[in-house]
């Protein structure tokens, strides 16, 4: 742990699962990163409806007060490519906020990149 890191808070280091109804996704942390890997799109659309969920809204009234406030970069990876990302610092962009997926920046290229990768692998 790094002086920086102490001035953030706490620190958790993880590699784990989260399994959902019909996959997976691996949450793991590098440095000060947590990365969120799916082998599609599908595991992402289902972690993203149960965080819209009832759970997801109490979360979100607790707004920046929260102790659950989430102050570490994340990106969001399917087969290996970045298709998003949140950075705390950075504000949102025009795409997040007309798709609806504010906090989260989408990297438009990078969801190109990964769909042509997974329908190469679907053939």
């Amino acid at each position: 742990m790094t002086a920086s890191d102490r001035s953030c808070g706490v620190l958790i280091e993880a590699e784990l699962t989260v399994g959902l109804p019909n996959a997976a996704i691996r949450l793991h942390s590098e440095g000060s990163t947590l990365y969120v890997e799916a082998n599609s799109f599908s595991p992402l659309r289902e972690l993203w409806a149960t965080s819209s969920s009832e759970v997801g809204d109490w979360l979100r009234q607790r707004g920046l007060d929260s102790p659950l406030r989430i102050e570490t970069p994340i990106v969001v990876r399917v087969r290996g490519i970045p298709v998003a990302r949140y950075e705390p610092s950075k504000p949102l962009g025009r795409l997040s906020r007309l798709l609806g997926v504010s906090p989260v920046q989408v990297d438009l290229l990078g969801v190109v990149r990964a769909a042509k990768k997974q329908l190469r692998a679907a053939i």
